[in-house]
Formats: C-alpha cells, structure tokens, sequence
C-alpha cells in the first residue's frame, strides 16, 4: 500500500498505535470519538508508518506509528476532492471548496483538502474553526512553474478565506507561496529528513522526453 503525508488512516483504537513516549490522556479521547491519524512525514521502519494524532485544540498532537497491517482504510486528499462531501456542509469555509475544486480542475492539478477540512471531512468529526486555514496539498508536475505558481497564487487569494498550498513532491513539500516569490533562489523543503534549502530545477531523462524535478 503506498502512503504519502496527509493520507488519513482509519484504526480501531488507539491500542493499535505505537510510542516510545507516554501518550497524552486526550490521545484516547481523540481516537475513540474519531479513529483516524495522519500520516506524517518521518522515517518508520518497513512494517510501521509514522503517523499524528489531533486532539480537539492546536496543542494538542501527538506522534506515534502505525503497523501497516493495522490499517482499516485510507483517505488520500484526492478521495476527498472527488467526493466533494463539502457540499453536506454549512460552514462557509468548505463552501470555499467548491471554488477551488472548479480553480483546480480547470487547471487539471491533482489536489485535495488536508489539515482540519480534510479531518472533518473525512471524519465527520467537527474540527473546523473560525480561525482555520483552508489547507490543500497539489502533487506537483511539470506545469507548476514559478510563473503558474505566481497566476494561481493571484487566483487563490480572490477566495473569501486564507487558503494555504503545500506543492507535494516525491523529496518532500514546499509552500506554494514561498515558490511564487522565489524566482530562482532556493526554497524550504519539508522532507523526512527535516527541513532543507532547495533549488527547483528541471532535468531531461536520458533517452526520454519526460522531465522530472531534483
């Protein structure tokens, strides 16, 4: 099974995750009243996948793994852009979202939402606020340019609500934002191996005409 950072994994309790520090009492609170984690980004042995838990404020996150076998089911940001249950919702933030499914998909960007949007509507466990941010994550590919990242930046801001893009790659994300700025100078990229400067280039593959990011 692949899995990539913001997948949601559902489990059956929270016996199945395992820390090597103590858990928080509201980690059991949190998985009995939504049994879901998210994958984080962070080495885990082969048979283990590491994962976060949210509890009901911003504080409130814990850490641990997963046994790959343990997994009931899994949520991808793309599940939930096509699903499109936002409509099920009176929120104003995931009103939002219809206007940025039509923005993403006129586009052609494979996207979906993340962070509490994402939580609730996977869960259907109320985890939005007034203060949240309308987080997405788009799997990055060659048309995402500095000068398209800077259109769809201008694009975003005309939604009603802050809305934050993380650019998701096989080496780790980046803040749309921070690529609109940019120009050629390197980035933070967020990886499994912490925080690093990176430059975005392109390069041809010997012998084929597909180009890939490093």
């Amino acid at each position: 099974m692949e899995l990539n950072p913001h997948d949601l994994l559902e489990i059956e309790s929270v016996a199945n995750l395992i820390s090597y520090s103590p858990m928080p009492e509201w980690v059991e609170r949190s998985i009995a009243k939504a049994p879901f984690v998210v994958v984080r980004r962070a080495r885990a042995r082969e048979e283990l996948v590491a994962v976060g838990i949210r509890g009901s404020s911003r504080n409130e996150r814990f850490a641990a793994f997963l046994p790959v076998d343990q997994i009931v089911r899994r949520i991808t940001p793309e599940q939930l852009a096509k699903n499109k249950k936002w409509n099920e919702h009176v929120n104003e933030m995931f009103g939002c979202l219809e206007r940025v499914s039509h923005l993403m998909n006129f586009h052609e960007l494979k996207w979906g939402p993340v962070g509490s949007v994402g939580f609730e509507l996977a869960s259907g466990i109320k985890t939005v606020t007034k203060t949240s941010d309308l987080d997405l994550v788009i799997r990055f590919s060659e048309r995402v340019t500095i000068r398209f990242a800077r259109q769809l930046e201008a694009e975003l801001k005309k939604i009603q609500t802050r809305v934050d893009v993380q650019i998701e790659t096989m080496q780790g994300s980046f803040s749309l934002s921070e690529y609109a700025i940019s120009g050629e100078q390197p980035i933070l990229l967020r990886t499994v191996d912490g925080p690093m400067l990176k430059e975005i280039r392109w390069q041809y593959t010997v012998g084929m005409q597909k180009k890939e990011w490093v």
